[in-house]
């Protein structure tokens, strides 16, 4: 397990491995759902935990219940606590002192333009024009398909935070 748990390819597959197996013994129960998402409830408190191969998001109703299970964890493994969460999976977080939490993707959305070579071009108010019809004709065709059916998945990843343009994405 040492060997498979340091420097070889399968080494966050067998970490993670271990660490959801490790989870049951201090409350957490994994989610129907999702795989990666782990609840502990305590009376009407609750820690949950979200594990991304070897990240992990830790949040919960009260601070002095997320210590605790992050003292749990770090006991029991070699972690680095890197404070609040500020960018996961193409999302931007914040905090303003009112405790409110805000999500973007600006810089998810300027690398998609750079991956798109569209980096200087202009905005514009309205993405397409309502009721527009594409034809199969129209345009080139391009060189490498993959590359636009990867743009087109980014793009409705994107209308995550920016749901205006799901219609121009989507159609």
């Amino acid at each position: 397990l040492r060997k498979s748990l340091y420097g070889l390819k399968q080494a966050p597959r067998a970490w993670n491995a271990k660490f959801t197996s490790y989870l049951p013994a201090i409350g957490f129960v994994s989610s129907h759902s999702d795989p990666s998402l782990f609840v502990k409830h305590l009376g009407s408190d609750i820690v949950i935990l979200l594990l991304y191969v070897d990240d992990i998001i830790l949040t919960g109703s009260k601070v002095a219940l997320v210590q605790e299970v992050v003292d749990e964890l770090s006991s029991a493994f070699d972690m680095k606590d890197m404070g609040k969460l500020k960018y996961f999976l193409g999302l931007q977080i914040s905090y303003n002192t009112a405790g409110d939490i805000f999500v973007n993707q600006a810089k998810y959305a300027k690398d998609l333009l750079a991956k798109a070579g569209l980096s200087s071009c202009r905005s514009c108010p309205t993405p397409c024009k309502p009721h527009g019809q594409l034809l199969k004709s129209d345009g080139d065709a391009l060189n490498d398909p993959t590359i636009y059916r990867s743009i087109v998945g980014a793009l409705q990843y994107l209308t995550f935070t920016r749901p205006e343009i799901s219609y121009a994405v989507n159609t």
